[in-house]
Protein backbone atom coordinates (compact mmCIF):
# COMPACT_ATOMS: atom_id res chain seq x y z
CA UNK A 1 0.00 0.00 0.00
CA UNK A 2 1.26 3.47 -0.84
CA UNK A 3 0.63 6.00 1.98
CA UNK A 4 -1.18 9.33 -0.04
CA UNK A 5 2.10 11.60 1.94
CA UNK A 6 4.47 9.46 -0.25
CA UNK A 7 2.38 10.71 -3.61
CA UNK A 8 4.71 13.96 -3.61
CA UNK A 9 7.96 11.44 -4.11
CA UNK A 10 6.61 9.94 -7.12
CA UNK A 11 6.23 13.20 -9.25
CA UNK A 12 9.24 12.88 -11.01
CA UNK A 13 11.30 16.30 -9.80
CA UNK A 14 14.57 14.78 -9.02
CA UNK A 15 15.83 10.81 -10.24
CA UNK A 16 15.08 8.07 -8.30
CA UNK A 17 17.32 4.52 -7.83
CA UNK A 18 15.98 1.25 -8.75
CA UNK A 19 18.07 -1.35 -6.96
CA UNK A 20 18.32 -4.79 -7.93
CA UNK A 21 20.43 -8.26 -7.96
CA UNK A 22 20.80 -11.43 -9.87
CA UNK A 23 19.99 -14.77 -8.36
CA UNK A 24 24.08 -15.06 -7.09
CA UNK A 25 22.76 -11.76 -5.03
CA UNK A 26 25.44 -9.07 -7.25
CA UNK A 27 23.58 -6.23 -6.96
CA UNK A 28 22.53 -3.27 -9.65
CA UNK A 29 22.34 0.50 -8.48
CA UNK A 30 20.36 2.33 -11.46
CA UNK A 31 19.25 6.19 -11.61
CA UNK A 32 16.11 6.68 -13.56
CA UNK A 33 13.87 9.53 -14.40
CA UNK A 34 10.67 8.61 -12.67
CA UNK A 35 8.57 6.49 -10.36
CA UNK A 36 5.26 6.26 -12.16
CA UNK A 37 2.06 5.81 -9.53
CA UNK A 38 -0.31 2.77 -11.44
CA UNK A 39 -2.54 2.78 -8.06
CA UNK A 40 -2.29 1.95 -4.30
CA UNK A 41 -0.52 -1.24 -4.80
CA UNK A 42 1.66 -0.57 -7.78
CA UNK A 43 3.97 1.55 -9.51
CA UNK A 44 5.86 1.43 -12.60
CA UNK A 45 9.08 2.68 -14.11
CA UNK A 46 10.19 3.38 -18.15
CA UNK A 47 12.14 0.78 -19.45
CA UNK A 48 14.37 3.16 -21.70
CA UNK A 49 18.13 1.84 -20.81
CA UNK A 50 17.37 -0.90 -17.72
CA UNK A 51 18.93 -3.67 -19.83
CA UNK A 52 20.79 -4.79 -16.63
CA UNK A 53 18.40 -4.34 -14.26
CA UNK A 54 15.56 -6.08 -16.80
CA UNK A 55 18.47 -9.21 -16.72
CA UNK A 56 17.91 -9.14 -12.93
CA UNK A 57 15.13 -8.74 -12.58
CA UNK A 58 14.11 -12.04 -14.63
CA UNK A 59 16.07 -13.83 -11.96
CA UNK A 60 14.88 -12.17 -8.92
CA UNK A 61 12.07 -10.78 -8.66
CA UNK A 62 12.44 -8.35 -5.77
CA UNK A 63 14.26 -4.78 -5.77
CA UNK A 64 13.99 -1.36 -3.80
CA UNK A 65 13.03 2.07 -5.33
CA UNK A 66 14.38 4.71 -3.36
CA UNK A 67 12.54 8.54 -4.22
CA UNK A 68 12.24 11.85 -2.88
CA UNK A 69 9.85 14.22 -2.24
CA UNK A 70 11.15 17.45 -2.78
CA UNK A 71 8.87 19.45 -0.72
CA UNK A 72 10.33 17.95 2.70
CA UNK A 73 13.53 16.66 1.11
CA UNK A 74 11.95 13.20 3.19
CA UNK A 75 13.35 10.10 1.12
CA UNK A 76 11.44 7.02 0.92
CA UNK A 77 12.02 3.32 0.32
CA UNK A 78 9.70 0.86 -1.74
CA UNK A 79 10.13 -2.66 -1.15
CA UNK A 80 9.08 -4.16 -4.67
CA UNK A 81 8.17 -7.47 -6.53
CA UNK A 82 8.72 -7.47 -10.06
CA UNK A 83 5.45 -7.79 -12.50
CA UNK A 84 6.72 -7.75 -15.71
CA UNK A 85 6.22 -5.59 -18.79
CA UNK A 86 3.04 -3.82 -20.07
CA UNK A 87 2.21 -2.08 -23.09
CA UNK A 88 -1.82 -1.97 -22.70
CA UNK A 89 -1.85 -0.65 -19.33
CA UNK A 90 -3.02 3.47 -19.10
CA UNK A 91 0.29 4.54 -17.38
CA UNK A 92 2.49 3.13 -20.93
CA UNK A 93 0.68 5.88 -23.06
CA UNK A 94 1.18 8.11 -20.23
CA UNK A 95 4.60 7.73 -20.25
CA UNK A 96 4.85 8.19 -23.80
CA UNK A 97 3.53 11.47 -23.98
CA UNK A 98 5.94 12.68 -21.36
CA UNK A 99 8.91 11.58 -23.44
CA UNK A 100 7.99 13.11 -26.63
CA UNK A 101 7.07 16.08 -24.66
CA UNK A 102 10.59 16.03 -23.41
CA UNK A 103 12.08 15.08 -27.10
CA UNK A 104 10.65 18.35 -28.83
CA UNK A 105 11.81 20.35 -25.68
CA UNK A 106 15.03 19.26 -26.43
CA UNK A 107 15.41 18.94 -30.21
CA UNK A 108 17.49 16.19 -30.16
CA UNK A 109 17.76 13.69 -33.51
CA UNK A 110 16.65 10.66 -31.98
CA UNK A 111 13.54 11.21 -30.08
CA UNK A 112 13.52 9.47 -26.28
CA UNK A 113 11.39 6.27 -26.97
CA UNK A 114 9.79 3.78 -23.91
CA UNK A 115 9.63 -0.02 -25.26
CA UNK A 116 7.77 -0.74 -21.90
CA UNK A 117 6.00 0.45 -18.56
CA UNK A 118 7.62 -2.10 -16.48
CA UNK A 119 4.80 -2.58 -13.30
CA UNK A 120 5.78 -3.51 -9.98
CA UNK A 121 4.26 -4.58 -7.03
CA UNK A 122 4.50 -2.68 -3.72
CA UNK A 123 5.18 -4.91 -0.80
CA UNK A 124 5.81 -2.04 1.75
CA UNK A 125 6.96 1.63 1.84
CA UNK A 126 8.65 3.38 4.48
CA UNK A 127 9.90 6.88 4.93
CA UNK A 128 13.86 6.67 5.65
CA UNK A 129 13.73 8.37 9.41
CA UNK A 130 16.96 7.83 9.74
CA UNK A 131 18.16 9.71 6.33
CA UNK A 132 15.56 12.23 7.30
CA UNK A 133 16.02 12.92 10.69
CA UNK A 134 18.71 16.26 9.90
CA UNK A 135 16.55 17.73 8.23
CA UNK A 136 14.14 19.22 11.17
CA UNK A 137 15.09 22.71 11.83
CA UNK A 138 16.27 24.16 14.95
CA UNK A 139 13.07 26.14 15.09
CA UNK A 140 10.97 23.37 14.60
CA UNK A 141 12.46 21.41 17.34
CA UNK A 142 13.10 23.56 19.62
CA UNK A 143 9.81 26.16 19.67
CA UNK A 144 7.19 23.58 20.64
CA UNK A 145 9.01 23.58 23.63
CA UNK A 146 9.18 26.85 24.66
CA UNK A 147 5.04 26.78 23.96
CA UNK A 148 4.95 23.68 26.46
CA UNK A 149 7.20 25.86 29.07
CA UNK A 150 4.70 28.64 28.67
CA UNK A 151 1.78 26.16 28.74
CA UNK A 152 3.22 23.81 32.04
CA UNK A 153 4.90 26.74 33.46
CA UNK A 154 3.65 30.15 32.52
CA UNK A 155 7.11 30.61 30.61
CA UNK A 156 5.92 33.27 28.51
CA UNK A 157 9.42 35.08 27.34
CA UNK A 158 11.97 32.60 26.20
CA UNK A 159 14.57 32.02 23.78
CA UNK A 160 17.24 29.24 22.88
CA UNK A 161 20.33 29.56 22.00
CA UNK A 162 22.87 26.88 19.99
CA UNK A 163 25.93 26.70 21.00
CA UNK A 164 28.28 26.25 18.22
CA UNK A 165 31.29 23.16 18.57
CA UNK A 166 34.57 25.05 17.93
CA UNK A 167 33.97 28.77 19.24
CA UNK A 168 31.44 27.89 21.36
CA UNK A 169 29.66 30.83 20.60
CA UNK A 170 25.57 30.74 20.59
CA UNK A 171 23.70 31.01 17.60
CA UNK A 172 19.50 32.18 17.93
CA UNK A 173 17.71 29.47 17.77
CA UNK A 174 13.68 30.20 18.19
CA UNK A 175 12.22 32.91 19.89
CA UNK A 176 9.16 33.46 21.84
CA UNK A 177 7.60 36.19 23.61
CA UNK A 178 10.41 39.11 21.95
CA UNK A 179 10.03 40.50 19.11
CA UNK A 180 13.02 40.37 17.70
CA UNK A 181 16.83 39.11 18.77
CA UNK A 182 17.90 42.29 19.52
CA UNK A 183 15.30 42.14 22.51
CA UNK A 184 16.58 39.09 24.10
CA UNK A 185 20.40 40.33 24.72
CA UNK A 186 19.91 40.22 28.43
CA UNK A 187 18.57 36.83 28.24
CA UNK A 188 21.55 36.18 25.90
CA UNK A 189 23.93 36.88 28.67
CA UNK A 190 22.44 34.62 30.95
CA UNK A 191 22.59 31.85 28.22
CA UNK A 192 26.55 32.44 27.96
CA UNK A 193 27.08 32.69 31.75
CA UNK A 194 25.37 28.92 32.04
CA UNK A 195 27.43 27.60 29.22
CA UNK A 196 30.75 29.03 30.69
CA UNK A 197 29.96 27.51 34.06
CA UNK A 198 28.27 24.16 32.63
CA UNK A 199 25.18 24.39 34.65
CA UNK A 200 21.63 25.76 34.84
CA UNK A 201 21.67 29.22 36.13
CA UNK A 202 18.77 30.85 38.39
CA UNK A 203 18.93 34.54 38.90
CA UNK A 204 16.04 35.79 41.55
CA UNK A 205 15.47 39.23 42.54
CA UNK A 206 18.40 40.88 40.22
CA UNK A 207 16.32 44.38 40.05
CA UNK A 208 16.51 44.49 43.79
CA UNK A 209 20.14 45.64 43.39
CA UNK A 210 19.70 48.04 40.87
CA UNK A 211 20.51 51.02 42.45
CA UNK A 212 23.63 49.37 44.19
CA UNK A 213 25.02 48.77 40.40
CA UNK A 214 24.06 51.92 39.09
CA UNK A 215 25.91 53.59 41.96
CA UNK A 216 29.07 51.91 42.60
CA UNK A 217 29.20 49.10 39.46
CA UNK A 218 28.45 50.63 36.73
CA UNK A 219 30.63 53.99 36.45
CA UNK A 220 33.48 51.62 36.71
CA UNK A 221 32.30 49.31 33.93
CA UNK A 222 30.97 51.55 31.77
CA UNK A 223 34.30 52.79 30.05
CA UNK A 224 34.80 48.83 28.75
CA UNK A 225 31.02 48.69 27.44
CA UNK A 226 30.54 45.56 29.90
CA UNK A 227 27.03 46.99 30.81
CA UNK A 228 25.72 50.41 30.23
CA UNK A 229 22.62 51.91 32.21
CA UNK A 230 20.26 51.14 29.65
CA UNK A 231 21.14 47.36 29.42
CA UNK A 232 19.81 47.79 33.43
CA UNK A 233 16.85 49.63 32.43
CA UNK A 234 15.72 46.56 30.42
CA UNK A 235 16.38 43.73 32.97
CA UNK A 236 13.74 41.84 34.53
CA UNK A 237 13.39 40.95 37.96
CA UNK A 238 14.14 36.63 37.19
CA UNK A 239 15.73 34.66 34.92
CA UNK A 240 16.53 30.77 34.13
CA UNK A 241 18.96 29.01 31.91
CA UNK A 242 18.60 25.48 30.99
CA UNK A 243 21.92 23.73 29.24
CA UNK A 244 20.63 20.74 27.14
CA UNK A 245 23.57 18.33 27.00
CA UNK A 246 24.47 15.39 24.50
CA UNK A 247 25.59 11.46 25.42
CA UNK A 248 29.12 13.11 26.18
CA UNK A 249 27.68 15.67 28.56
CA UNK A 250 28.81 18.78 26.31
CA UNK A 251 26.27 21.24 25.98
CA UNK A 252 24.59 21.89 22.72
CA UNK A 253 22.11 24.14 23.45
CA UNK A 254 20.88 26.66 26.05
CA UNK A 255 16.71 27.37 26.87
CA UNK A 256 16.40 30.84 28.87
CA UNK A 257 13.76 32.35 30.04
CA UNK A 258 12.98 35.50 32.15
CA UNK A 259 10.20 36.60 34.23
CA UNK A 260 8.66 39.76 36.55
CA UNK A 261 6.38 36.78 38.64
CA UNK A 262 8.70 35.18 40.77
CA UNK A 263 6.05 31.90 41.33
CA UNK A 264 6.69 31.08 37.51
CA UNK A 265 10.00 30.01 38.59
CA UNK A 266 9.13 29.32 42.01
CA UNK A 267 9.29 25.45 41.20
CA UNK A 268 12.43 25.21 39.49
CA UNK A 269 15.25 25.72 42.54
CA UNK A 270 18.54 24.62 41.60
CA UNK A 271 18.09 20.86 42.14
CA UNK A 272 14.64 20.66 40.47
CA UNK A 273 16.90 22.89 37.20
CA UNK A 274 19.45 19.87 37.01
CA UNK A 275 16.31 17.29 37.09
CA UNK A 276 14.75 19.42 34.42
CA UNK A 277 18.14 19.67 32.48
CA UNK A 278 18.32 16.09 32.03
CA UNK A 279 14.57 15.32 31.37
CA UNK A 280 14.85 18.46 28.18
CA UNK A 281 18.11 16.73 27.31
CA UNK A 282 16.64 13.30 26.56
CA UNK A 283 13.59 14.04 24.96
CA UNK A 284 15.45 16.41 22.30
CA UNK A 285 18.19 13.90 21.69
CA UNK A 286 15.38 11.48 20.66
CA UNK A 287 12.89 14.29 19.10
CA UNK A 288 14.38 14.35 15.28
CA UNK A 289 14.23 10.74 14.97
CA UNK A 290 10.37 11.47 15.11
CA UNK A 291 9.49 12.61 11.50
CA UNK A 292 5.63 12.76 12.31
CA UNK A 293 5.14 16.21 13.50
CA UNK A 294 1.77 14.89 15.12
CA UNK A 295 4.13 12.22 17.64
CA UNK A 296 6.55 14.70 18.17
CA UNK A 297 4.41 17.58 19.47
CA UNK A 298 2.89 14.50 21.54
CA UNK A 299 6.12 13.46 22.46
CA UNK A 300 7.14 16.96 23.86
CA UNK A 301 3.70 17.60 25.80
CA UNK A 302 3.79 13.87 27.69
CA UNK A 303 7.12 15.14 28.40
CA UNK A 304 6.61 18.50 30.09
CA UNK A 305 3.69 17.09 32.02
CA UNK A 306 6.26 14.48 33.32
CA UNK A 307 8.49 17.22 33.82
CA UNK A 308 5.63 19.17 35.86
CA UNK A 309 4.33 16.19 37.87
CA UNK A 310 8.19 15.62 39.10
CA UNK A 311 8.16 19.31 40.03
CA UNK A 312 5.09 19.08 41.81
CA UNK A 313 6.67 15.98 43.97
CA UNK A 314 9.03 17.86 44.95
CA UNK A 315 7.16 20.93 45.88
CA UNK A 316 4.59 18.52 47.80
CA UNK A 317 1.84 19.55 45.40
CA UNK A 318 1.28 15.90 44.79
CA UNK A 319 2.24 13.85 47.60
CA UNK A 320 3.06 10.43 46.32
CA UNK A 321 5.88 7.71 46.33
CA UNK A 322 5.43 7.15 42.75
CA UNK A 323 8.09 8.45 40.45
CA UNK A 324 7.03 10.84 37.69
CA UNK A 325 7.13 7.95 35.01
CA UNK A 326 4.91 5.63 37.41
CA UNK A 327 2.44 8.67 38.16
CA UNK A 328 1.98 9.02 34.73
CA UNK A 329 1.00 5.67 33.76
CA UNK A 330 -0.94 4.99 37.15
CA UNK A 331 -3.27 7.90 35.82
CA UNK A 332 -3.76 6.61 32.70
CA UNK A 333 -4.93 3.64 34.04
CA UNK A 334 -6.95 5.61 36.09
CA UNK A 335 -8.52 6.73 33.20
CA UNK A 336 -9.39 3.20 32.03
CA UNK A 337 -6.65 2.80 29.48
CA UNK A 338 -5.63 -0.40 28.40
CA UNK A 339 -1.52 -1.53 28.75
CA UNK A 340 -1.33 -0.84 25.55
CA UNK A 341 -3.19 1.67 24.76
CA UNK A 342 -1.00 3.68 27.62
CA UNK A 343 1.98 2.67 25.53
CA UNK A 344 0.90 4.99 22.61
CA UNK A 345 -0.24 7.30 24.73
CA UNK A 346 3.45 7.61 26.67
CA UNK A 347 5.46 6.38 23.93
CA UNK A 348 6.36 3.40 26.07
CA UNK A 349 6.55 -0.14 24.99
CA UNK A 350 3.71 -2.30 26.69
CA UNK A 351 6.45 -4.32 28.25
CA UNK A 352 8.00 -1.05 30.06
CA UNK A 353 4.29 -0.25 31.00
CA UNK A 354 3.77 -4.19 31.92
CA UNK A 355 7.18 -3.27 34.28
CA UNK A 356 5.80 0.22 35.68
CA UNK A 357 2.64 -1.69 36.19
CA UNK A 358 4.19 -3.58 38.64
CA UNK A 359 6.26 -1.42 40.54
CA UNK A 360 3.65 0.74 41.36
CA UNK A 361 1.61 -2.74 42.51
CA UNK A 362 4.75 -3.58 44.81
CA UNK A 363 4.80 0.20 46.10
CA UNK A 364 1.18 0.80 46.76
CA UNK A 365 0.71 -2.73 48.63
CA UNK A 366 -2.53 -3.35 45.29
CA UNK A 367 -2.79 -5.93 43.45
CA UNK A 368 -5.77 -4.44 40.65
CA UNK A 369 -6.20 -1.58 38.20
CA UNK A 370 -9.47 -0.99 40.13
CA UNK A 371 -7.60 -0.65 43.78
CA UNK A 372 -5.15 1.98 41.58
CA UNK A 373 -7.95 3.83 39.71
CA UNK A 374 -8.87 4.14 43.56
CA UNK A 375 -5.60 5.39 45.13
CA UNK A 376 -5.46 8.49 42.07
CA UNK A 377 -8.68 9.41 42.90
CA UNK A 378 -8.62 8.99 46.75
CA UNK A 379 -5.36 10.91 46.40
CA UNK A 380 -6.62 13.89 44.04
CA UNK A 381 -3.81 12.43 41.51
CA UNK A 382 -5.95 12.97 38.47
CA UNK A 383 -6.40 16.51 39.21
CA UNK A 384 -2.28 16.99 39.10
CA UNK A 385 -2.50 15.84 35.38
CA UNK A 386 -4.27 19.10 34.84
Amino acid sequence: MIPEEMHPALMGVVPATLITSNRQGIPNITNISRVWFVDSNHVAVANHMLKKSIHNLRENSRAFIRTMDTATFSTWELDVEYIGPSRDADIFSEMQKQYEILSMMLETEMPITVHYAEIFRVLSARICEEENSHLLSKTDLYHPILEQLERKFGWDISAVWIVEDFEQSLELATLKGFGEESEALILKRVAKLSLEQEKPIRIINIRSQYQYALTTILHQQNENGIFSHEDFRKLNHHYIAIPIKADNEKIMAIICSQNDDALKFSLFNDEFLQVASRYLSKLIERLPAENDAKKRQHSIEQEMERLRLAGAKRTGAVKTNLSPRELQVAIQVARGLSNEEVAKVLFLSKRTVTTHLERIYQKLEINSRAALASYVIENGLMDASH
